[in-house]
């Protein structure tokens, strides 16, 4: 296997662990979707005035927004180190109409209505009909949720089963933190002011790989509905051996993740209108299919950018 190879495959892998349309529970059961999101607690209230955030979502909402990865990763292979620029993902999500439940709660489809690749020059050929492949399976991919009036997911149902039968699970996973750290911003109970800090603490499951995730948000303004945050994101992962699909296996030995950005929120959508995070990841893992063990040791820089076209 060339360096060149090696470097592709970690962006894909580095990135699993940010996922949230890709979940399941112990190596052998059925994949199952995750549980409400529910430890959010508050680390400093803020300045005066203080008033309490609620998401106030009318029905038949809808949001378009174009969500874009790029990464760049340092794979090695003993003791052989490589630079490459790696390929990036353009997703085109459509998110809506929504629809009002009891007990302030707002119901939305999330659609994937456009998936392609963002592929350096020079990528290989046969590199290029596999990603390609993987990331068409992408479009018209949907999943349903259930958010309180405080952006904390309750309910949700996503075809887990066929998504992980129809799609490579190393495109799959650049999803990443789709909704779990921008897209909604989960809010406290209690009133903030500017420089409000609140935390989120999350017990993630990919596919089987259990992962850690604390987020913090920091207020930095607020104008009538529209707010902006700072964030920053920690990951880790215990010594665990993951199933990516029936016949992959991720082995785990340490993973661990930074990142650092904002988003600007409207409590009157379903997804921000905008938000940037820069990520930096450490994995020492091993790919072990039924022909082979792929050992990769990745240190990888991935930046999400997520922006919303046209609201209704």
């Amino acid at each position: 296997m060339t360096r060149k190879k090696i470097a592709f495959d970690a962006c894909f892998v580095g990135a699993c662990f940010v996922a949230v349309l890709a979940t399941c529970g112990c190596k052998k059961d059925k994949p199952k979707p995750p549980p409400p999101e529910l430890s959010v607690s508050l680390v400093e209230p803020g300045e005066e005035p203080r008033q309490i955030l609620r998401y106030a979502i009318a029905p038949d909402t809808v949001v378009q927004s174009v969500l874009e990865i790029r990464t760049a990763s340092m794979a090695t292979e003993n003791v052989q180190d490589t630079f490459s620029v790696l390929p990036g993902l353009k997703l085109e999500l459509h998110a809506g109409p929504t629809v009002s439940l009891p007990g302030n709660r707002t119901r939305y489809v999330l659609r994937i209505s456009r998936a392609y690749p963002i592929l350096p020059e020079g990528t290989e050929i046969d590199r290029v009909k596999e990603v390609r492949e993987g990331v068409e399976a992408l479009n018209d991919m949907r999943g349903r949720f259930d958010l309180s009036d405080r952006g904390i997911v309750m309910d949700s149902d996503v075809p887990w089963t066929q998504g992980q039968e129809r799609i490579n699970p190393r495109v799959t996973i650049m999803l990443g933190n789709v909704r779990s750290a921008i897209a909604t911003v989960p809010l406290p109970v209690e009133a903030v002011g500017v420089g409000a800090v609140w935390e989120v603490r999350r017990q993630i499951r990919i596919w089987s790989a259990r992962v850690t995730q604390v987020t913090r948000y920091e207020l930095v303004d607020r104008i009538d509905d529209r707010f902006r945050v700072r964030i920053t994101v920690r990951q880790s992962a215990p010594t665990q051996i993951a199933d990516l699909n029936p016949k992959l296996e991720m082995h785990v030995r340490t993973y661990e993740m930074r990142a650092e950005g904002h988003a600007l929120v409207d409590l009157g959508l379903p997804i921000a209108l905008e938000a940037d995070l820069e990520s930096h990841s450490e994995a020492d893992i091993a790919l072990v299919s039924p022909e082979k063990t792929e050992p990769i040791q990745s240190a990888r820089r991935s930046v999400l950018r997520l922006a919303t076209e046209s609201e209704r």
